[in-house]
Protein backbone atom coordinates (compact mmCIF):
# COMPACT_ATOMS: atom_id res chain seq x y z
CA UNK A 1 0.00 0.00 0.00
CA UNK A 2 2.78 2.45 0.93
CA UNK A 3 4.32 1.76 -2.40
CA UNK A 4 1.26 2.05 -4.17
CA UNK A 5 0.97 5.79 -2.69
CA UNK A 6 4.90 6.37 -3.52
CA UNK A 7 3.90 5.83 -7.06
CA UNK A 8 0.70 8.13 -7.20
CA UNK A 9 2.85 10.81 -5.80
CA UNK A 10 5.70 10.61 -8.12
CA UNK A 11 3.06 10.24 -11.41
CA UNK A 12 1.27 13.07 -10.04
CA UNK A 13 4.40 15.34 -9.94
CA UNK A 14 5.76 13.81 -13.20
CA UNK A 15 2.26 14.75 -14.67
CA UNK A 16 2.48 18.52 -13.35
CA UNK A 17 5.77 19.20 -14.06
CA UNK A 18 5.01 17.64 -17.96
CA UNK A 19 1.62 20.07 -18.37
CA UNK A 20 4.27 23.05 -17.02
CA UNK A 21 6.58 21.91 -19.53
CA UNK A 22 3.62 21.98 -22.74
CA UNK A 23 2.17 25.47 -21.41
CA UNK A 24 5.69 26.91 -21.09
CA UNK A 25 6.11 25.44 -25.12
CA UNK A 26 2.77 26.63 -26.17
CA UNK A 27 3.24 30.10 -24.57
CA UNK A 28 6.75 30.23 -26.46
CA UNK A 29 5.45 29.07 -29.61
CA UNK A 30 2.54 31.64 -29.49
CA UNK A 31 5.20 34.34 -28.77
CA UNK A 32 7.43 33.18 -31.44
CA UNK A 33 4.54 33.35 -33.78
CA UNK A 34 3.00 36.87 -33.17
CA UNK A 35 6.03 38.55 -33.27
CA UNK A 36 7.96 36.84 -36.05
CA UNK A 37 7.92 39.29 -39.25
CA UNK A 38 5.27 38.39 -41.89
CA UNK A 39 6.72 38.18 -45.83
CA UNK A 40 5.93 41.29 -47.68
CA UNK A 41 6.15 38.70 -50.92
CA UNK A 42 6.46 35.11 -50.95
CA UNK A 43 7.95 33.11 -53.82
CA UNK A 44 7.47 29.56 -53.59
CA UNK A 45 9.80 26.90 -56.09
CA UNK A 46 7.81 23.64 -56.72
CA UNK A 47 9.80 20.73 -59.08
CA UNK A 48 11.75 24.12 -60.43
CA UNK A 49 8.73 26.06 -61.25
CA UNK A 50 8.71 29.57 -60.17
CA UNK A 51 5.21 31.05 -58.60
CA UNK A 52 4.67 34.00 -56.64
CA UNK A 53 2.07 32.80 -53.83
CA UNK A 54 1.73 36.06 -51.65
CA UNK A 55 2.10 39.65 -52.41
CA UNK A 56 3.27 41.31 -55.54
CA UNK A 57 6.26 41.10 -57.60
CA UNK A 58 7.12 42.71 -61.33
CA UNK A 59 7.21 39.40 -64.08
CA UNK A 60 10.76 41.05 -64.95
CA UNK A 61 11.54 40.05 -61.56
CA UNK A 62 9.69 36.74 -61.30
CA UNK A 63 11.47 35.82 -64.34
CA UNK A 64 15.06 36.49 -63.58
CA UNK A 65 14.21 34.76 -60.10
CA UNK A 66 13.24 32.06 -62.88
CA UNK A 67 16.35 32.21 -64.41
CA UNK A 68 18.59 32.26 -61.88
CA UNK A 69 16.58 28.63 -59.92
CA UNK A 70 16.88 27.48 -62.99
CA UNK A 71 20.79 28.22 -63.40
CA UNK A 72 21.60 26.84 -59.76
CA UNK A 73 18.88 23.62 -60.40
CA UNK A 74 16.70 24.21 -57.38
CA UNK A 75 13.44 22.17 -57.37
CA UNK A 76 12.15 23.37 -54.47
CA UNK A 77 11.99 26.20 -51.83
CA UNK A 78 10.68 29.55 -51.04
CA UNK A 79 12.10 33.10 -51.36
CA UNK A 80 10.49 36.02 -49.68
CA UNK A 81 10.71 39.57 -48.31
CA UNK A 82 9.98 40.78 -44.67
CA UNK A 83 9.80 44.42 -44.05
CA UNK A 84 12.99 45.25 -41.52
CA UNK A 85 12.49 48.38 -40.23
CA UNK A 86 12.21 50.91 -43.66
CA UNK A 87 13.93 48.26 -45.78
CA UNK A 88 12.71 44.78 -47.57
CA UNK A 89 15.28 41.80 -46.40
CA UNK A 90 14.80 38.59 -48.23
CA UNK A 91 15.02 35.37 -46.69
CA UNK A 92 15.09 32.16 -48.32
CA UNK A 93 14.24 28.59 -47.15
CA UNK A 94 17.68 26.26 -46.40
CA UNK A 95 16.75 24.25 -49.90
CA UNK A 96 18.56 27.72 -51.11
CA UNK A 97 22.14 27.69 -51.37
CA UNK A 98 24.54 30.55 -50.14
CA UNK A 99 25.65 31.31 -53.82
CA UNK A 100 22.15 31.75 -55.36
CA UNK A 101 21.00 33.74 -52.21
CA UNK A 102 23.71 36.13 -52.90
CA UNK A 103 22.85 36.13 -56.35
CA UNK A 104 19.19 36.97 -56.07
CA UNK A 105 20.17 39.64 -53.08
CA UNK A 106 22.26 41.55 -55.52
CA UNK A 107 19.44 40.89 -58.12
CA UNK A 108 16.79 42.58 -55.45
CA UNK A 109 19.21 45.49 -54.96
CA UNK A 110 18.42 46.61 -58.81
CA UNK A 111 14.31 46.62 -57.88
Amino acid sequence: MLAWRIFLGYAYKTMRELSEFLIVGCVVWAAWVALSPKPVFKIRVAKGSVRVTKGKVTADFQQQVAEIVHQWKISRGWIGAVKRGPRLTLVFSHSVPPGCRQQLRNLWTNY
